[in-house]
């Protein structure tokens, strides 16, 4: 017998909020329940699904990226930057005359991803230059 599943079993298991669930579920990222509204059950295929789209999240991955990963299609291409366009720059001294601008949003980079990126980089660059 397959095991079924209320929303706040649901949100109790993946600890999300059931606002968040329903919103993952309207988004495509989760399937819709079986049955009516009034009595909606869910199986292991949706616990399944909210585990991989929270762990994904959780890694800063943006929703739309989520959704695309889940339904195995390929992102559509950025429209191209025109005069005007705002967007945030990170930049990050590495030595003299060595400098390291990102755009963490467009590289899908949260902040603890970018830490451990420039950590990465700066021990790189001391690999490259320690003297030995």
């Amino acid at each position: 017998m397959d095991t079924t599943f209320t929303l706040d079993q649901l949100s109790a298991l993946t600890d999300l909020p059931l606002r968040t669930i329903r919103y993952y579920i309207q988004l495509g990222l989760v399937e819709r329940h079986e049955g009516d509204r009034k009595h909606a059950r869910y199986n292991q295929r949706h616990l399944d699904q909210l585990l991989q789209v929270r762990a994904m999240a959780d890694q800063g991955m943006p929703l739309e990226r989520i959704k695309h990963q889940m339904q195995g299609t390929t992102p559509p291409l950025p429209p191209p930057r025109t005069a005007g366009d705002i967007s945030v720059i990170s930049k990050v001294f590495i030595a003299p005359g060595v400098e390291l601008h990102l755009e963490p949003q467009a590289a899908g980079l949260p902040p603890e991803k970018l830490r451990q990126f420039v950590r990465a980089v700066l021990n790189q660059w001391e690999n490259l230059h320690d003297p030995e």
